[in-house]
């Protein structure tokens, strides 16, 4: 009886494992960092640099020769690639080779685009299926969203709470599709502007080959990093007041 007693004692008191999570800025100054070194590794070490010019400046010339065409397309593979869960960095490659006022266009119509394929998706395909298998989430939101659903829509945005969750959630919810789109434009455009210009602020291939990495890295693509880094802390340092 007491070897019994003293076994479910030490079970009781057994210490529970924790699983280590990673916060999600940090992980992405981790991809920043490998994909900075990658390009450099690659522009010191690859023997035909020129051949890659070459091909970036042919597709930029087509760019400027056919805009309407390039630009279309782009729309239609960025809008493609945004019904994908987990293909980040598409923005900032977008504002690398179209220039930050037509890749913000592009990127902020294709992202708005794909959120209401997923939309309507989950509210007329799958919102059975959602509602059995995140039961819990959807009646939160439901809660929220009878309140004041279109400020909770934009602040699940700007919480960077993953794109395709939001998306097919909401269809799930009786939130109208009027406000998830407008909420929807409004609450990824600051993230849109950040990431398009930051493509826009790096260097072609040629610059990088003359003058190095580092030497051809802009001082406001900098600033723009650093500002990453800092907004995410004052936006949860401002949400609860506005609760109240």
């Amino acid at each position: 009886m007491t070897q019994q007693c003293a076994v479910s004692t030490k079970t009781e008191t057994k210490p529970e494992k924790r699983s280590i999570r990673i916060p999600q800025r940090l992980l992405f100054a981790i991809y920043l960092l490998v994909a900075v070194s990658t390009v450099g590794i690659v522009v010191r070490y690859l023997p035909d640099l020129d051949w890659i010019a070459q091909r970036e400046d042919m597709l930029r010339s087509k760019i400027t020769s056919h805009p309407i065409t390039c630009y279309v397309l782009g729309l239609v593979v960025y809008t493609g690639l945004s019904l994908i869960p987990g293909t980040a960095g598409k923005s900032i490659v977008f504002g690398w080779l179209f220039g930050f006022v037509a890749a913000l266009l592009m990127v902020e119509l294709g992202l708005t685009a794909a959120a209401v394929l997923s939309f309507l998706v989950g509210r007329f395909l799958v919102r059975h299926l959602l509602h059995r298998r995140w039961q819990i989430y959807l009646r939160w939101l439901n809660k929220k969203f009878a309140r004041d659903g279109a400020f909770y829509l934009i602040w699940l945005r700007l919480a960077h709470v993953p794109f395709t969750l939001v998306n097919y959630g909401a269809g799930a919810t009786n939130i109208p599709l009027t406000t998830f789109w407008w909420t929807t434009h409004l609450g990824v455009l600051p993230a849109t502007v950040i990431y398009t210009f930051i493509g826009s602020r790096i260097p072609n291939i040629r610059d990088v080959a003359a003058k190095g990495l580092w030497a051809s890295v802009d001082p406001w693509l900098v600033v723009v990093l650093v500002v990453i880094a800092i907004l995410p802390a004052l936006f949860r340092f401002w949400f609860p007041r506005v609760q109240h």
